[in-house]
């Protein structure tokens, strides 16, 4: 009898997981299957579906584990840099909004998913509990904010990170306006073109001036 103990269990949720992460780095959400994820990750497809009800289970779990691992890495950033002025806290804010667009762009993808994709097919449950847990990080990170500066309150502090994404998010559903399944769109459409980096910073920017002041 092959009976798995619980950090066997993990592991190999883990690996089903970072396989369907690497396969959203490399093809469209709705050009992965479960067969193609079983057959990468070297287990039966059977396997998955003990871990994952759907699909979109998988690219949830994503989503909001990946969340939870950037604001406490945010959070870790934040008490290491020892801000003392709001105009320090604007620079660290834009500095962590290019390394979230730069080296997690997979983030901002997949929640860009999450409302009209995902939670038509993930579990209810699963997903209740993982934004259960995103919410006790994101309060953490709010409330060290608030800690260290008293003007911005808890709920203000938590909001500047659900705007971070947003933005980011939004411009993602955006970008191509100028193409057609991947292809361009024939004639001048120059300014239908979204950067998703800079058009993301520079409102974000202003956002950040509003809250808090040059």
């Amino acid at each position: 009898m092959n009976i798995k103990t619980a950090d066997e269990k993990q592991q190999k949720q883990a690996l089903i997981a970072e396989t369907a992460l690497k396969m959203f780095e490399e093809n469209d959400f709705y050009d992965i299957s479960i067969n193609a994820i079983a057959q990468r990750s070297h287990v039966a497809k059977g396997t998955v579906f003990n871990y994952f009800k759907t699909k979109e289970n998988i690219f949830m779990h994503l989503l909001l584990v990946g969340y939870q691992d950037f604001f406490l890495q945010t959070l870790n950033q934040l008490q290491q840099a020892k801000l003392t002025t709001t105009d320090e806290l604007k620079s660290f804010l834009l500095t962590n909004t290019k390394d979230l667009i730069e080296n997690h762009l997979t983030l901002i993808k997949l929640n860009a998913l999450r409302g009209p994709v995902l939670e038509g097919k993930a579990s209810r449950e699963e997903t209740i509990e993982g934004r259960k847990k995103l919410y006790e990080v994101h309060e953490q990170l709010a409330q060290f904010i608030h800690d260290s500066f008293p003007s911005i309150d808890v709920k203000t502090a938590n909001k500047i990170f659900i705007i971070q994404s947003s933005i980011a998010s939004g411009l993602i559903n955006l970008s191509n306006l100028d193409s057609f399944n991947q292809e361009p769109i024939p004639g001048n459409m120059d300014d239908f073109k979204v950067s998703i980096l800079n058009d993301s910073m520079e409102t974000f920017d202003f956002y950040l001036t509003g809250l808090l002041g040059k």
